[in-house]
């Protein structure tokens, strides 16, 4: 049978290479966009371990990692770190210092920029940035002595270790030396008593199934004293689930495009293939034997679709990759699994073409052999009424061509309008998740992502003491001549201005009513809601407030508020005086302290405060903005330090030159457990990297579905046309010129595109009901140009068309053959 069916197909070697063409690029798109995103996914994965560690919990105060274990929950990884304590540094940091034995490091991730981890009792291994601090000129195989917890130990260097805590996940009430990790690195054989033994436990399916992660780790957590590796989940791991939705969405629409597209070219090739049959069947070939020849066939056309695919789907995998994610890894773990889906695909497919094939040699079974012999064999006709109104002869005839079918024009026109839709939603999607992106900042900064407070008398009261950027420390990389300008934003959360009754006028009565609540007091006093605060030095103010002497302004503020109700006669509160309070907790005894502060309001503005860092960038902020002299707000005691940072670096910096500029900002908060340090331009890459990779999927199913909808089109139209050639041929013994023929069957072509557009058009249409970022008529020019491209395709295969029947006489379409 085999031979046979090759033998069939090389008597039909056009048919025989389109077909494999089309099977080929099929499997190619299909398979090499599940293997591209599994490949980006391992490389997610590795990257995101490399940065946050792998492990998906720490547990705190474990006694021993020996037969740990958790109540129906399975882990994979556990590893073992111990606290011992901590040793003071300059500029008040503290760097805490402990044990971590070998799969703990493997699980962190965590590398040696020189040197080795200790393996001797008195062998220590240091953070690189904590080193600097200690003692820049600490070379490895030197001795120094530290003073930790209070005790002179000798210690030998033995290597310098990648900085990792600072992007580490920490807990909500994180403290040095107590539940954070390790910065000087002790051997395991040190006899220093540990203060704290923590686990480090990967659990199984660490896949980045958030909701299924955190279910997990908060029945861990409900248990076990410790903290969720967050940073892990949330910041790399969060588009894993939905790189794999994506990706089998555009899988599925690839495989109905491809099935509608195999049902048309089989139909028409089995067709094509009718005398063949009718002569097999002559010499005794049963309805079986031809299943069998056309199973055969289509194995034989499978196979070497396989064959051509493979260069095709290298290709198209590396560039997904290349394209979108721009990382990619290998998982050997997987590679089984993943096989294993890729053969299912294969199959899926090989069993929409054995289908496709059957269901096409289903009419031919039935047939006589002199039919079949004959070529008897005609298309189900449908009857169509022409409406009077329609007196052109063109109209009629195209009318006529496409009602005549509907079968096969419902599939054209449904195939048209889902290359169309692919394309446009894929852009659409893209765009709107993707957002806008105009930020001037090169760098941001946060010391402190998340902090817990509690609520006394309306007072926000912080849990503790908040992780800030030394203020010293900022004023020094602020003297770089290549930073433009530094953003800075005090901590000063739990800092509340109060106003008397007699001081609250309309505009400032109408903040409170829409930005909090009028019942929002203390000590009989309004607590102003949604307030940013701004500290300037001598140099910003005098740049912002020319009219004021910088000394005058020391104990004093001044007030922006963006509301203004021009109301006449209204008190201000210029020349008034403001209240600050804050409350804390003791740190040694139970209770609360409340201090306050008091400021005479120097200017109020009801305009927004503005800074312009250069001719196109200008900062301002829509909140109650209160301003404060830098110097003075420190030396009060209202705060300590900056909580955000962003860094406007000057334009067009050499390569040596903000790579610079980049470390110094680095290390502000590479002593900062817990901080966020944010490259804005790979931020942006980052975060936009799923929405390009939706996008360029939906490029890559455009691409696809058009050439089968074009090649399907071509086809069904070609063959309607041999199918009836003799009426044809009619046509052009009556007069009619070939050129007429050629217009008949674009007009053909034309009324299936102009169909489909129509249907997109009100499909995509329904996206003026939402609340977009861009206007309906932005996506129209892509809806538009998908369009022209069908277009230009359809011409193609015209052209193809009008090649083929160029040089057939009127005799060849109206004979019939004996």
């Amino acid at each position: 049978m085999l031979r046979l069916a090759y033998n069939l197909l090389k008597s039909r070697l056009k048919w025989f290479i389109l077909m494999t063409f089309v099977l080929s690029v099929i499997l190619s798109i299909i398979i090499s966009v599940f293997t591209a995103s599994e490949s980006i996914k391992a490389g997610i994965k590795e990257q995101g371990y490399q940065d946050y560690g792998e492990h998906t919990l720490t547990l705190l105060d474990i006694n021993t990692k020996q037969g740990f274990t958790l109540n129906n929950i399975k882990t994979e990884k556990v590893g073992e770190y111990q606290i011992v304590g901590t040793v003071k540094m300059e500029k008040g940091h503290i760097a805490t210092v402990g044990k971590m034995d070998e799969q703990a490091i493997k699980m962190g991730r965590i590398e040696l920029v020189d040197g080795t981890f200790p393996t001797e009792e008195n062998e220590v291994s240091i953070e690189f940035s904590y080193l600097q601090s200690i003692d820049s000129n600490w070379e490895i195989g030197e001795q120094r002595e530290l003073k930790i917890n209070n005790e002179n130990i000798s210690l030998t260097l033995t290597g310098i270790v990648k900085d990792y805590s600072a992007r580490w996940s920490v807990p909500y009430d994180f403290k040095k030396g107590v539940n954070d990790f390790p910065n000087i690195f002790l051997s395991e054989k040190s006899e220093i008593t540990a203060a704290h033994k923590n686990l480090l436990v990967k659990l199984k399916e660490n896949d980045g199934n958030i909701e299924r992660i955190t279910e997990k780790a908060n029945e861990v957590l409900a248990e076990h004293k410790g903290f969720f590796n967050e940073r892990l989940f949330f910041n790399s791991l969060a588009n894993l689930k939905h790189i794999s939705n994506v990706t089998l969405m555009f899988q599925v629409i690839t495989l109905v495009a491809s099935f509608l597209c195999m049902i048309c070219l089989l139909h028409y090739f089995n067709i094509g293939q009718t005398k063949k049959f009718g002569i097999l069947k002559s010499v005794g070939s049963t309805n079986k034997d031809l299943l069998k020849v056309s199973l055969a066939q289509v194995t034989i056309i499978f196979l070497s679709s396989i064959i051509l695919a493979i260069p095709l789907q290298i290709i198209l995998h590396s560039t997904i990759i290349k394209k979108t994610f721009h990382v990619s890894g290998f998982d050997i773990s997987e590679f089984l699994p993943i096989m294993g889906v890729v053969a299912l695909w294969l199959i899926a497919i090989f069993l929409i073409t054995v289908y496709s094939s059957f269901r096409a040699i289903k009419n031919i079974r039935k047939q006589s052999i002199y039919s079949l012999i004959k070529e008897q064999l005609q298309e189900r006709k449908t009857s169509v009424k022409i409406p009077t109104q329609i007196k052109d002869f063109t109209l009629r005839k195209v009318w006529t061509q496409v009602l005549s079918y509907p079968k096969q024009s419902i599939l054209i026109v449904s195939m048209l309008t889902l290359a169309i839709l692919i394309i446009t939603f894929s852009v659409f999607i893209e765009k709107e998740s993707a957002g806008i992106w105009d930020s001037k900042v090169d760098y941001y900064l946060n010391s402190q992502e998340i902090y817990g407070f509690d609520t006394r008398e309306n007072l926000d009261v912080l849990l503790k003491e908040g992780l800030t950027f030394p203020p010293d420390d900022v004023r020094e990389i602020e003297k770089d001549k290549n930073i433009e300008f530094v953003e800075k934003n005090p901590f000063m959360v739990d800092v509340h201005p109060l106003l008397r009754e007699e001081q609250i006028n309309y505009d400032i009565r109408q903040w409170i009513i829409q930005n909090g609540s009028l019942s929002s007091t203390y000590n009989d006093k309004y607590i102003i809601p949604n307030v940013r605060y701004i500290t300037l030095n001598e140099d910003e103010f005098e740049l912002l407030y020319p009219a004021y002497n910088f000394q005058d302004f020391s104990d004093k503020v001044i007030i922006h508020y963006p509301v203004s109700s021009n109301i006449m006669g209204e008190k201000s509160l210029q020349g008034e005086t403001i209240t600050f309070a804050q409350t804390k907790k003791r740190t040694t005894s139970h209770g609360y302290d409340t201090r306050f502060w008091n400021f005479e309001v120097l200017e109020v503005s009801n305009e927004p405060f503005q800074f312009q860092v250069d001719s196109s960038t200008i900062i301002e902020y829509p909140e109650f903005t209160i301003v404060f002299s830098e110097d003075s707000a420190i030396e009060q005691g209202l705060f300590k330090g900056y909580n955000e940072l962003a860094f406007f670096l000057k334009p067009d910096l050499k390569g040596e030159e903000r790579k610079e500029i980049e470390s110094r900002i680095y290390s502000l908060i590479a002593l900062t457990p817990g901080s966020l340090y944010q490259n804005i331009s790979t931020f942006i890459d980052e975060d936009t990297r799923m929405s390009v990779f939706v996008g360029y999927l939906g490029k890559l199913t455009f691409i696809v579905s058009i050439l089968l909808s074009i090649i399907s089109m071509t086809v069904i139209v070609f063959s309607k046309y041999k199918t009836q050639k003799r009426e044809w041929g009619v046509y052009l013994s009556m007069g009619m010129r070939k050129r007429t023929v050629y217009e008949l069957m674009f007009f053909e072509q034309f009324s299936y595109l102009i169909t489909s557009t129509i249907i997109a058009l009100i499909l995509f249409s329904l996206t003026k009901f939402m609340n977009t970022l861009y206007s309906f008529f932005f996506y129209i020019q892509y809806f538009c140009l998908s369009v022209l491209v069908l277009f230009l395709l359809t011409l193609i295969g015209w052209f193809i068309i009008i090649r083929i029947i160029k040089n057939q006489s009127i005799f060849s379409l109206i004979r019939e053959e004996e």
